[in-house]
């Protein structure tokens, strides 16, 4: 199974969260990021130093790049979710990678996504 990891699980990692350590480490090797979650976990960097040691961790991950299918399907999921559950730009363009890459979306924020029916979502119990 290949797995897109959301930004919550790999701040949870950074953060030196032993249990999410050893969650990502159960899922073996076969998971990715989203661009977006790149993006996301930069912006959330509080000075230059965290940036470098972001970027070395980012690279260690195949990331997904938002494709104009994802671009569509996020667009599709922005119409159906965004007024009726709030669902997010940014959260939208990581479920649409997932969904049209056939990967399973790993998330701590159930909320965000559970909504999408098409979404194969893993929720971590760390």
């Amino acid at each position: 199974m290949a797995y897109l990891i959301d930004s919550d699980v790999m701040v949870d990692f950074t953060r030196g969260n032993a249990k999410a350590a050893d969650y990502l480490d159960s899922l073996g090797d076969d998971c990715r990021l989203s661009a977006i979650t790149g993006l996301e976990l930069i912006a959330g960097a509080r000075n230059q130093r965290e940036v470098t040691d972001l970027d070395i961790l980012i690279s260690a991950y195949e990331q997904i790049p938002p494709t104009d299918d994802v671009s569509r399907r996020a667009y599709c999921l922005m119409k159906t979710h965004a007024k009726s559950a709030g669902l997010g730009t940014l959260d939208a363009l990581i479920a649409a990678t997932a969904i049209e890459n056939g990967f399973t979306l790993v998330s701590k924020n159930r909320k965000h996504f559970q909504m999408i029916g098409s979404l194969d979502l893993e929720v971590p119990s760390y």
